[in-house]
C-alpha cells in the first residue's frame, strides 16, 4: 500500500510538473500580458522623457527580456509562440521605442507651462565617449537656466527673447517654441499604435495560443 501510494505521489507531481510547462491558461494569460504591455509602456516612455538613447537601450533590454522570460518561458511555457505573434510583438515594441522619441514633447503638453525663455550661452561639452557637441542653454522665466534637449548651437544670439515651454519641475528639458509646435502627436500616434498592436495579439493568444499550428495543418 505504501508503495502505491509512493507511486500515486510521484504520477500526481509529474502531472503538475507537465502543467506548469504547459503554460498559462486563459484568464492568466490575459493578466500576465496586461502587464507585459504596461511594463513596455513604460520603460519605452519614461527613461525617453530623460534620454532619448538612453530610453531606446532600456526599452529594448526590457522588450527583449519580457519576451525571453515572461513570454516565452511563462506564458507559453513548453508551447511554441505563432511565428505571427513573434512578428507582431516586436512590430507593436518597435512602435513604442519610436513613439519615445517624442515623449518629452507629449509630457510638456500635458504638464508643461508656456513662457518666454532667453539665451543664455552656447558652450562646447565632451560627451561620454570623448566626442565634442555643442550645446545651448537658456533662462526660463522661473529663474533656472536649462540645457537644450538637442545639441547644437543656440537659434538665436545671446539675450535673443523665444517662447519656450518648459516644466516648472525640471523634469524634462525645454523646447523652444509655443505648445502648437510641440510634437505631442507623433509620441501619441507611436504609442496608440505600439499598444494596439501587442493587445491584439494579447486577445488572439488568450483565444488560442497555437493557433499558427493549427491553420498549418489545414
Amino acid at each position: 500500500m505504501g508503495g502505491g501510494k509512493t507511486s500515486g505521489g510521484k504520477k500526481g507531481g509529474r502531472r503538475q510538473s507537465a502543467a506548469a510547462i504547459r503554460g498559462l491558461g486563459p484568464r492568466a494569460m490575459g493578466v500576465a500580458w496586461i502587464v507585459i504591455i504596461t511594463v513596455a509602456v513604460v520603460s519605452t516612455l519614461g527613461p525617453a522623457l530623460l534620454d532619448f538613447g538612453v530610453g531606446v537601450v532600456f526599452g529594448l533590454i526590457v522588450l527583449i527580456t519580457l519576451y525571453a522570460w515572461v513570454l516565452r518561458r511563462i506564458v507559453f511555457g513548453s508551447r511554441a509562440i505563432p511565428r505571427w505573434a513573434r512578428l507582431t510583438y516586436w512590430a507593436g515594441g518597435a512602435l513604442l521605442v519610436v513613439g519615445g522619441v517624442h515623449a518629452p514633447d507629449a509630457f510638456l503638453a500635458l504638464a508643461g507651462e508656456q513662457g518666454t525663455a532667453t539665451i543664455a550661452y552656447a558652450d562646447i561639452e565632451t560627451g561620454s565617449h570623448g566626442t565634442k557637441y555643442i550645446q545651448c542653454w537658456v533662462d526660463l522665466p522661473d529663474g533656472n537656466t536649462e540645457q537644450l534637449p538637442r545639441t547644437g548651437p543656440c537659434p538665436a544670439p545671446d539675450g535673443a527673447h523665444r517662447p519656450v515651454v518648459y516644466s516648472p519641475g525640471g523634469v524634462v528639458g525645454p523646447i523652444l517654441g509655443s505648445r502648437g509646435d510641440l510634437m505631442w502627436w507623433w509620441a501619441a500616434g507611436f504609442q496608440l499604435a505600439g499598444v494596439g498592436l501587442l493587445a491584439t495579439t494579447a486577445v488572439l493568444t488568450v483565444r488560442d495560443p497555437v493557433l499558427e499550428r493549427r491553420l498549418w495543418r489545414r
